[in-house]
């Protein structure tokens, strides 16, 4: 099951939004503005899953989940990519680095949600492309 989800969003109406969206469907919400802080948070309070902004002030959301794997703390953390970006291959990047999925930006938050309990319900049995 997941429970406690990271988002790394440097847009605070995004950040915001999300989190109240996902604390209402009863998810523990943490929330980090950028590449240093994302992983540093994740250290200190490991979540099941992490929701990446690829455009960070900082570096990429690929940049986040190559920490997350370098450190046994947070190499199990599953990732989800969103981006607003519309460069070609994006999507198949983001899963090649390891991500579960990509969300292009606007995306509705009751997709990502039901996304995310498919991911909760059938654990590492399921592959990205087979939800």
């Amino acid at each position: 099951m997941l429970n406690r989800i990271l988002l790394v969003e440097d847009d605070m109406y995004i950040a915001l939004a999300l989190k109240i969206r996902l604390k209402a469907e009863g998810y523990e919400v943490n929330v980090a503005h950028d590449r240093g802080e994302a992983c540093r948070v994740a250290r200190e309070n490991p979540p099941d899953l992490a929701l990446i902004d690829y455009n960070l002030p900082d570096g990429t959301g690929f940049e986040v989940m190559g920490h997350f794997s370098e450190d046994v703390r947070t190499a199990s953390i599953k990732k989800i990519i969103m981006t607003a970006s519309k460069q070609p291959g994006l999507r198949e990047s983001a899963i090649a680095a390891g991500a579960l999925e990509l969300f292009e930006k606007p995306f509705k938050s009751i997709e990502l949600i039901d996304y995310i309990q498919k991911v909760s319900n059938h654990g590492e049995q399921l592959k990205p492309e087979s939800l």
